[in-house]
């Protein structure tokens, strides 16, 4: 019997120990710190409160203790959902207690775009129209041009290109059923003293008679009048060639014209153009 009074005492002692040294608490919380004010959770407000729409505010301490200690790691959720719905009960509080406050003075206010500036009046002369001049037969006669331009207060730029080149006016007799008869016409005007005519067989209409090319339009006039006496009636054309050809560029103002008669060259006369200039090569 004292034997197993013994093994009693030494088993509630062992277990006194067990539970003193080893065993863990029931209830285990998290740190808690006096300086830090309690939170209540959504879920612990009366259903009374929640049902009449009272909305509880969290009291917020004036300044955090130096020595405040972290919340523990176990508790972030419920903390984390406790600061949302604080943060949030917080908002909807404040705007309660402020009814007359204006909703405009919460709206972000809106920067308009800066209106774009005409442009200048330099600008709008640089971005005349690119016009080109010519075509000129020989390279000497551009660049002279090119120095009249430039005396006047332009910028000319000469390039070469290929295209046709104005002779003058042709007058000549058309469409001649014969070759001979043709020639029967030629020696008429010749004996009239047109020793620059000669024929031209086999052409598109029969054959032709030339009777001359003429740079003015005086000695077109005289030609066509002699040989009509004779009994004919020349046509007249504009005769060109194909060759080498110059061409001065120059950008022009809008409203602004070129003087094409100071850009002829001195003793001859040219049948100059004024057109768009070419697009630059891609």
């Amino acid at each position: 019997m004292r034997n197993l009074f013994l093994v009693l005492v030494l088993a509630n002692l062992a277990f006194a120990a067990w539970s003193a040294w080893f065993a863990p608490s029931q209830q285990r919380g998290r740190s808690t710190d006096d300086g830090l004010p309690d939170l209540t959770l959504v879920s612990e407000v009366p259903d009374d409160l929640r049902s009449s729409g009272v909305v509880v505010e969290l009291e917020q301490p004036a300044s955090e203790p130096s020595g405040a200690a972290p919340v523990d790691a176990g508790a972030d959720g419920a903390v984390a959902a406790a600061t949302t719905d604080a943060g949030a009960s917080t908002l909807a509080a404040r705007d309660a207690s402020t009814p007359n406050a204006s909703p405009a003075a919460a709206e972000p206010s809106v920067v308009e775009p800066a209106a774009a500036l005409p442009a200048s009046g330099v600008e709008a002369a640089a971005a005349g129209r690119c016009t080109s001049v010519g075509p000129f037969r020989e390279l000497s006669q551009a660049a002279t041009a090119a120095a009249t331009l430039r005396t006047a207060g332009y910028q000319p730029l000469q390039r070469v290109a290929e295209g046709d080149v104005w002779i003058g006016y042709w007058v000549y007799i058309p469409a001649i059923a014969t070759e001979r008869e043709a020639n029967e016409i030629l020696a008429k005007v010749r004996a009239d003293g047109i020793a620059d005519s000669y024929v031209i067989p086999n052409s598109d209409s029969g054959s032709l008679v030339s009777l001359g090319v003429f740079s003015e339009i005086s000695g077109v006039s005289r030609r066509r009048d002699q040989v009509r006496a004779l009994g004919f009636e020349p046509q007249v054309v504009d005769r060109t060639r194909r060759a080498t050809v110059y061409w001065v560029d120059v950008t022009l103002a809008p409203g602004q014209a070129l003087d094409f008669e100071s850009l002829q060259p001195p003793g001859r006369i040219l049948r100059l153009e004024q057109r768009p200039c070419d697009p630059a090569p891609r």
